[in-house]
């Protein structure tokens, strides 16, 4: 089957784009199989998966989620960042 994997962060660089089509294998595919899918046909990937969180729609959803063709998946990397400084630096307004 397959389906639309959005991509952001990290991901957008590494599938070549916001969005990738990916065939999933299986007669029953879940999100583990999706992700390694996506694995197998970009390896650079692999590393982030394990901290990368996925949503269907407005939720985010385990691995072991079913899929039905045409599903639209997000990949959401870790965020990191910030500043030792709060924000905003200066005097207090």
């Amino acid at each position: 089957m397959q389906i639309l994997v959005e991509c952001y962060g990290v991901f957008e660089n590494l599938c070549g784009g916001a969005e990738l089509r990916l065939d999933v294998e299986g007669d029953s595919p879940d999100v583990a199989a999706a992700l390694d899918a996506l694995a197998e046909r970009v390896p650079a990937a692999e590393a982030h998966l394990a901290r990368t969180a996925v949503a269907r729609g407005d939720a985010l959803i385990g691995r072991e989620e079913a899929l039905q063709a045409g599903d639209r998946l997000a990949l959401i990397p870790p965020v990191s960042g910030g500043s030792a400084t709060p924000w905003p630096a200066g005097p207090a307004l």
